[in-house]
């Protein structure tokens, strides 16, 4: 098979096992994403609720406008039968609102009153009783003087105008309502705080929806599958170093007692299943990779080549990632000749060979960048056999996958490949860039979610704080400067679990 096909053949067995392409969608992922989203974003979104609030508050003020009302209540006598009375005051009551916008009866309205007193922000409506010859007509201003005044003009000239319409029709008022001085919408503060406060409400819940629906990170070992067939190694929990003030940084290591429980058993399972497929497929070098910078896969390396040595097995850590090497720091060794050394032949096998405790470590050495620059193959494959022989496992560190090729390169003296993706991180297309390569040489072991929402953690108060994140990342390779926003004096290592 071509290396392209191999990829294909992944993806159908990934399709197959795991019904990928179904469409559907599932509400309760999409609620669980969205209630996510408010605990990732609730700062963001308790901002955009109060922003929202006032708004509302200083539009609705700027918009409203008093209105005052003047009423007068008609009943109409014509016929002296009820149901033909009562006929005609509906009839009048409908033409209301139509008769009186018309430009004969605006003229007949204001003929006694000067141009200049006309205000023209006033509405006649009108409302019929039903079964009876009743009907009212209201006047609305935007000032009491004002309705108060159109309801005696229009008192006055309205039954002329019917008799002179509709024939001999008396109107008698039964009813006369004076605008007072307080507004019949008074405007009130509140009601706008409750309609922002809610409509800020609404709109989160909509952000929070389309999150849910655009999210294209990792969030849970169903989104993996999604993209391999392979399973899932561990979810290592989100956790940090329990530490007491003026006590030292701490690191998120096996080794460190302070360290959630929680934490050491999930590193302990995944070490456990390695191991027991390694053993069984007859292999001995593990390579350690992931999507982006941040993603723990520096730390799992660590804490995985710790394991191995507390069960017994003779383990062997190699930095490779020469660009940002930092397994030292995080074992809190001096720094010395490492891998660089070695492959420029500035140093033997022997040289680089430094202990830490029981662990065996080469360090990355000199920073010096592109691993592809340095290698020399016939000296890497010495190097490989020699620890091959020597130990009983081999760990390898490497930068991250997707942004450069090392990992790759390194790929091809390992004999299998474990996959560290942390959750809500990387997007699955740059998963599947990333991990492309290993599956086309067919030595992905599998991966494991780190920072995971479930697993064994009893992270409580001592969820992430100032403790467990890096200051050695790599903060200056454009677009992915977003993906390395760490502050360093909070900070304790590159990538931290």
């Amino acid at each position: 098979m071509q290396e392209s096909d191999k990829v294909r053949a992944e993806r159908v067995r990934t399709g197959q096992q795991y019904g990928a392409g179904q469409e559907g969608i599932d509400l309760f992922n999409m609620m669980d994403d969205a209630l996510r989203c408010f605990q990732k974003y609730w700062l963001q979104f308790l901002l955009l609720i109060v922003i929202v609030t006032a708004v509302f508050i200083i539009y609705g003020n700027r918009q409203y406008v008093p209105q005052y009302q003047a009423k007068v209540t008609y009943a109409v006598n014509k016929t002296g039968d009820s149901d033909t009375d009562a006929s005609i005051a509906q009839r009048l009551s409908n033409s209301i609102s139509v008769v009186t916008k018309t430009g004969d009866f605006k003229d007949r309205l204001f003929a006694d009153v000067e141009e200049e007193n006309v205000n023209p922000n006033y509405v006649i409506s009108s409302a019929y009783t039903d079964n009876s010859n009743l009907f009212s007509v209201t006047v609305t201003a935007n000032n009491y003087n004002n309705a108060n005044m159109l309801l005696d003009l229009l008192e006055n000239m309205y039954p002329e105008w019917v008799a002179g319409s509709n024939g001999t029709i008396e109107l008698q008022v039964v009813d006369r309502a004076l605008a007072g001085e307080n507004p019949v919408n008074g405007y009130s503060a509140m009601k706008q705080l409750v309609e922002g406060v809610l409509a800020g409400v609404i709109l989160c819940l909509a952000i929070a929806a389309l999150y849910a629906q655009l999210i294209r990170t990792v969030r849970k070992e169903s989104d993996m599958k999604k993209i391999t067939s392979k399973g899932c190694i561990s979810l290592i929990p989100e956790i940090a170093v329990k530490k007491r003030e003026k006590s030292k940084k701490q690191q998120l290591l096996l080794t460190n007692k302070r360290v959630d429980w929680g934490f050491k058993q999930s590193v302990q399972a995944a070490q456990l299943r390695i191991e027991k497929q390694m053993e069984q497929e007859h292999k001995q070098v593990l390579l350690v990779s992931s999507t982006l910078p941040q993603e723990g896969k520096s730390m799992t390396a660590v804490n995985l080549a710790l394991a191995f040595m507390q069960h017994e097995k003779k383990t062997v850590l190699i930095d490779g990632d020469l660009r940002k090497p930092s397994v030292a720091e995080m074992l809190g060794m001096e720094e010395q000749k490492g891998l660089a050394e070695y492959l420029k032949g500035n140093a033997k096998v022997k040289e680089v060979l430094q202990k830490k405790g029981d662990l065996t470590v080469i360090q990355g050495g000199k920073v010096h960048g592109n691993i592809s620059s340095l290698m020399d193959e016939s000296r890497m494959e010495e190097l490989m056999t020699f620890l091959k022989s020597e130990f009983d496992y081999v760990i390898i560190d490497t930068p991250p996958a997707y942004l450069f090729s090392d990992a790759a390169i390194l790929a091809g003296y390992a004999d299998c490949v474990l996959y560290v993706v942390r959750h809500d991180m990387a997007e699955i297309p740059q998963i599947e860039k990333g991990m492309e390569s290993f599956i086309q040489e067919d030595k992905l072991l599998g991966y494991l979610i780190n920072r995971s929402q479930k697993g064994f953690a009893s992270y409580g108060k001592y969820g992430y704080g100032k403790y467990g994140y890096g200051k050695y990342g790599y903060g200056k390779y454009g677009k992915y400067q977003r993906y390395v926003d760490v502050k360093e004096d909070d900070m304790d290592t590159e990538d931290s679990l």
